[in-house]
C-alpha cells in the first residue's frame, strides 16, 4: 500500500472537492487554475491533498486535506515535505499558509507564526484566501527556504 504524490490533473478535482469539503476547506480555487493542488494516492485513490498559488519568490500552501481514515499516520506530513521539495526546485524562498486549526501541525514543520501584517506580497495580499476566505483571526505562518 504505497503511497505517491503528484501535481493533480483536472479529472481529480471531484476527488479534490470531496476531501475538502470533508474537512470543511475552501474550494473556491478549485477549477480555477490559480491553486495548484497535489494530491497522494494510495491504491488509485487519492487519499490526500494540499495546493500552492505562486505569488513570484513566495507561494501559499493552502487547503490540505487528507482522508479521514488516513489522518495521524503521518500522510500530512508526507504530502507536505514533498510539496516543500517541489517548492526548492522551483526556487521558492518563503511558504505562507493561514490556518485555523493547524498551528501546532505546521510548527513541528518549522513553520513560525507572524502577524498578517508581516507578509508583504501585495499580490499574495489580494489573493482570496488572505482577502476573503480566511478571517482576520486566523493564525499566519511563515517557512523560509532560503
Amino acid at each position: 500500500m504505497k503511497i505517491g504524490y503528484r501535481i493533480a490533473t483536472g479529472t481529480d478535482e471531484s476527488q479534490i472537492r470531496a476531501l475538502l469539503e470533508q474537512a470543511q476547506l475552501p474550494t473556491e480555487s478549485l477549477g480555477t487554475n490559480v491553486t495548484e493542488f497535489f494530491v497522494a494516492e494510495q491504491d488509485g485513490a487519492i487519499v490526500g491533498a494540499a495546493g500552492f498559488e505562486y505569488y513570484g519568490d513566495d507561494a501559499l500552501l493552502r487547503s490540505l486535506a487528507i482522508q479521514a481514515n488516513q489522518r495521524n499516520l503521518g500522510l500530512g506530513s508526507s504530502l507536505v515535505d514533498w510539496m516543500l521539495s517541489r517548492a526548492i526546485e522551483l526556487r521558492i524562498k518563503r511558504i505562507v499558509l493561514l490556518t485555523d486549526t493547524a498551528c501546532k501541525f505546521f510548527q513541528k514543520r518549522g513553520f513560525q507564526v507572524v502577524s498578517r501584517s508581516f507578509i508583504t506580497n501585495d499580490a499574495m495580499k489580494k489573493s482570496s484566501e488572505f482577502a476573503s476566505v480566511c478571517p482576520a483571526s486566523s493564525t499566519t505562518m511563515i517557512l523560509n527556504l532560503t
